[in-house]
């Protein structure tokens, strides 16, 4: 029942009902927290995740570091590509009780990527992870993200809604979208959000509609939680399809003369369900597949000069920088210390759409 406590057998007959199976790929975001009560904490998790994949297949999970400048911005001895295809780190991530307990079993492997590696466990692991320190980016050509299409495995989220769906970035990567901002190509770390907010993070209810009504979530209960089980090829599908249709569908943008992000939100949310339903192609995975592996031209995006003070975004000098509302906080700001503040206007390389801002550039 809802809210019952969780040992592996209930967790292993939960996964079940997501469709982990053995033989399974799978990509997992997991939260202890949001389970409940679980006999054996987060090793029974880990227990239950092997033993519902079996030995042929395989689970990775993020063990990602600060996203955002700080002491923990890095892996301290990664910091370009690597000659190794795994990364030998034992440091640890910043991403969960569960993904660090994960990467302490004997035979876990790390992908190379100093910011955003990936471990994981079973038979297929290496394949998934190996690719990563080819990528200029955390998501993009041959990260975790596109070799799981390619194994067309699944992606869970263990007691989390999509909110914490990181496979959106891949997406935003493969189209090169004017907001992917690579303000740290040593680290090979790239923001998408200098230049706007993302629906995903401030409506995140709202893309779990969105996803809901697209057929995407297999759902169940396990423990106190509800978790969701999502196809990685019809979710890259998805994600190639509605992008395709509306570049700017991840961020919240102003629009003529007003700057109201939930009727923006809405109306993209509409969007994209409509897309997918006239324009649902089971194999358009394969066309974000190949995007992923084009040049990436990311924009370097700098505080401007000068601000555009009559646009409905703009919010003064902030901190000794003008602000946009329709921004989030720049690389140098941790989003914790200034939850909800506008973040630094980049009016001179403003990424809106020119019929809406008069300085807008179309996505490439």
């Amino acid at each position: 029942m809802k809210g019952a406590s969780l040992d592996k057998d209930r967790l292993v007959a939960a996964l079940g009902r997501l469709g982990i199976r053995p033989r399974c790929e799978v990509m997992a975001h997991a939260s202890l927290s949001a389970l409940g009560f679980v006999e054996g904490g987060a090793g029974t998790v880990v227990a239950a995740l092997r033993e519902a994949t079996g030995g042929a297949g395989a689970v990775i999970m993020p063990s990602f570091r600060g996203a955002i400048r700080s002491e923990d911005y890095a892996l301290r001895e990664c910091r370009s590509v690597c000659a190794q295809d795994l990364c030998p780190s034992r440091e640890p991530g910043t991403t969960g009780i569960i993904g660090e307990t994960l990467r302490a079993e004997a035979d876990a492997l790390r992908s190379c990527n100093p910011t955003h590696s990936w471990v994981g466990v079973g038979a297929a692991a290496r394949f998934l992870l190996e690719g990563h320190r080819h990528s200029l980016t955390p998501c993009g050509t041959d990260s975790p993200f596109f070799r799981l299409m390619e194994r067309d495995g699944a992606i869970l989220m263990l007691g989390l809604g999509v909110r914490w769906l990181t496979n959106i970035h891949a997406a935003e990567d493969a189209f090169n979208l004017p907001y992917l901002s690579a303000f740290d190509p040593e680290r090979r770390h790239a923001t998408y959000t200098t230049s706007g907010r993302r629906l995903q993070y401030v409506y995140p209810d709202l893309l779990q509609e969105i996803f809901t009504a697209a057929g995407l979530l297999r759902s169940a209960s396990t423990g106190a939680g509800r978790s969701h089980a999502l196809s990685a090829r019809e979710l890259g599908s998805f994600l190639c399809v509605v992008t395709e249709d509306d570049p700017w569908c991840w961020v919240l943008r102003p629009r003529g003369s007003a700057y109201t992000p939930f009727e923006d939100a809405c109306r993209k949310a509409a969007g994209m369900v409509r897309a997918w339903e006239s324009k649902r192609e089971p194999d358009a995975w394969r066309r974000l597949l190949e995007r992923s592996r084009e040049v990436r031209r990311p924009v370097y995006f700098e505080p401007a000069p000068h601000p555009a003070t009559g646009c409905p975004a703009y919010r003064g000098v902030i901190r000794g920088y003008p602000r946009c509302a329709a921004n989030d906080v720049p690389p140098w700001e941790r989003f914790e210390d200034h939850p909800g503040e506008p973040g630094v206007a980049t009016c001179g390389q403003c990424n809106w759409p020119a019929e809406n801002s008069g300085t807008g550039q179309s996505p490439t």
